[in-house]
């Protein structure tokens, strides 16, 4: 080991005890890569937050402010803050378009009653309930479920809920303005114990959302900032584009400030198939699921919330298993989940799949990026799990991480040449960095991130780069 005095001055005469101070990592052990989530989202009419600003931290409930209560903005916070409460999460909104609108939809009470009990209406996978006696009328139901429609409900449901009292038709209009707000799922309630002879509540869509915004101007807005991994409220393929070219921009040699993407998506099994056949990207996943009760963006706030921490703990642990629980007792009902042929194919196609249990808890089955072509066309699955850009990334990271802290002023000489034989010099040299990275390779491999470290780690190649000549 060389030893370094740089804080005491060599004239130094004044007698004295004087001592320096250095920390030196070991380097038979990791640096640890840092997390950083960002959240995008989209303010609503309610909300006070300022667009293209980054508030650092958020909480659940100071999403519900900046966003507004009921904004799918401040449910994928919500979610993500429920399946990731020690995940520090950033959050940066965008205005919605100048012509966007939100989903409406009625509901038109059948009457009147030939029998009590309780109906129930479900928004979001949440239920509306009211109780009705026998004899009472349309209008009197529709007024008796307005009358449930609280706060809580607003924040949970993402609608608003108003009554004609003469006719009891309800009209739920979403908190948001998008093209997203077609995706929050209304039904008459199916569950055990609701239904009253008599009473009928069909579900009708009003008026369809539109509208979505660029994401450009807030991935603009932090392009120099790192974050690991972001998650966005819907799955549209114009801004999925955008996101996929900023991720394969980031994780440029030169840049380094690596990100993955997680979306959600309300669709068919055909659906997801067309979708897919637009993607190619090994930085974003997407999460489909038919007829969920839970939203899209909840999808991938859960999502986004547990595979960042997870596999930040081990990226090349897969994710099988791990419950999504803020979307628990609210999945697809059995006729509508895709089977395991469906899945099949969705997961060889770029979509992620996910179970959920006779509990109704929801677990993931696989997660895996939409890349199945190479930069030339052909097909490639290299990268088609989640693990394997997570696993590039990390020891990259580790790799760069353990150059710096241990040559950072380094000088940088030939193998053989007259600097570097000298000792005290604090020299480098490409042999110096093979044999260095034989032995962190061997730390990798350790941890299950890279095979074959006896073959291919002797074979790497470090060269310096000198200057051209005048």
């Amino acid at each position: 080991m060389t030893l370094v005095i740089d804080e005491v001055p060599a004239n130094l005469r004044v007698p004295g005890s004087y001592t320096q101070v250095r920390s030196r990592k070991n380097p038979a052990t990791l640096a640890g890569m840092p997390l950083r989530v960002l959240l995008i989202g989209v303010v609503s009419k309610a909300g006070t937050g300022i667009p293209l600003t980054v508030y650092r931290n958020v909480s659940a409930a100071q999403a519900a402010v900046l966003s507004g209560v009921g904004s799918a903005t401040a449910q994928m916070v919500s979610a993500f803050v429920t399946d990731a409460p020690y995940t520090d999460a950033d959050l940066i909104m965008l205005a919605p378009q100048t012509d966007a609108v939100g989903a409406v939809w009625t509901v038109k009470p059948s009457g009147p009653a030939t029998a009590s009990g309780t109906v129930a209406i479900d928004v979001n996978g949440y239920r509306v309930p009211a109780v009705v006696t026998s004899g009472m009328t349309a209008a009197q139901i529709g007024v008796a479920l307005q009358g449930a429609w609280t706060d809580t409900l607003i924040a949970q449901t993402g609608c608003t809920c108003a009554v004609d009292s003469a006719t009891g038709i309800l009209t739920l209009t979403a908190c948001d303005a998008g093209a997203w707000t077609n995706d929050i799922d209304v039904r008459p309630s199916t569950r055990y114990g609701d239904g009253v002879a008599g009473v009928d509540l069909p579900v009708t869509v009003k008026t369809q959302g539109v509208g979505v915004p660029d994401v450009t101007a807030a991935l603009s807005k932090v392009s120099n900032t790192w974050y690991t991994d972001v998650a966005w409220i819907t799955a549209d393929q114009q801004n999925l584009a955008t996101f996929g070219a900023e991720a394969t921009r980031r994780f440029n040699a030169m840049i380094k400030l690596d990100m993955h993407v997680y979306v959600g998506l309300r669709a068919t099994y055909g659906q997801a198939l067309a979708l897919s056949e637009t993607q190619n990207s090994r930085f974003i996943s997407i999460l489909p699921a038919n007829a969920p009760r839970f939203a899209p963006w909840e999808m991938a706030g859960s999502l986004c919330a547990v595979a960042s921490a997870a596999l930040n703990a081990d990226p090349s642990r897969q994710l099988k298993t791990l419950a999504l629980t803020a979307l628990s007792g609210r999945g697809p009902d059995d006729a509508d989940r895709y089977g395991d042929t469906t899945r099949n194919v969705l997961l060889n196609n770029g979509m992620s799949t996910f179970l959920v249990q006779q509990d109704g808890t929801v677990q993931l089955e696989r997660v895996v990026t939409t890349n199945l072509l190479d930069d030339q066309g052909l097909p490639d699955a290299d990268w088609l799990d989640i693990m394997a850009p997570k696993v590039a990334t990390r020891v990259r990271y580790e790799w760069n991480a353990y150059v710096v802290q241990t040559w950072p002023r380094a000088k940088l000489a030939d193998d053989g040449s007259q600097l570097a034989t000298k000792t005290g010099s604090n020299v480098v040299t490409p042999s110096t960095l093979q044999l260095s990275w034989v032995g962190q390779s061997a730390l990798y491999a350790d941890q299950g991130w890279i095979d074959d470290v006896a073959i291919y780690s002797p074979q790497a190649v470090f060269e310096r780069k000198k200057k051209r000549p005048a």
